[in-house]
């Protein structure tokens, strides 16, 4: 009971940083997806966190959300108007993604290097939604975001 009730602290505090950054990232003018790493970083740093998650919750509970969002908004009109373009940003970015963190990975950890090339091809394809965000930070054209994310226009 008391691990539950410490996580369930931790998960509080979390979102409040959270909510405390995307504050802070309005009067700062920064990235929050930039924001929420360098904040994620300095939290661990100063205190690893031990939190212990079964793999079944993560694949099971978050994972779903964070990689079919955007196929649930997709309009199909966009996605064929504008699919060379996409194809074009997205093969070679992913590719690219993957061969940096895998040869990072590899550097860095103890790792065999096609090891790390899978787990740079695992989070190569990232967050929509982190994409998105980040696209209208940085001022990125709208068409861009909404075709690349699959976001209803509006």
């Amino acid at each position: 009971m008391e691990q539950l009730i410490t996580t369930e602290t931790l998960v509080i505090e979390l979102l409040l940083v959270v909510t405390l950054v995307a504050i802070a990232v309005r009067r700062l003018r920064i990235p929050y997806t930039v924001a929420l790493v360098v904040v994620g970083l300095a939290l661990t740093i100063e205190q690893p966190l031990d939190v212990t998650l079964a793999p079944e919750l993560i694949l099971a509970l978050f994972l779903p959300p964070l990689a079919f969002e955007a196929a649930f908004h997709l309009n199909l009109n966009d996605l064929q108007r504008n699919l060379p373009g996409l194809l074009l940003l997205a093969v070679p970015g992913v590719i690219l993604t993957t061969f940096i963190v895998g040869g990072l990975v590899s550097l860095l950890m103890p790792a065999l290097l096609p090891v790390a090339l899978v787990f740079g091809a695992l989070i190569s394809a990232t967050d929509p939604v982190a994409v998105v965000a980040l696209f209208r930070a940085l001022g990125a054209p709208k068409r861009l975001g909404l075709c690349w994310a699959g976001l209803p226009r509006g």
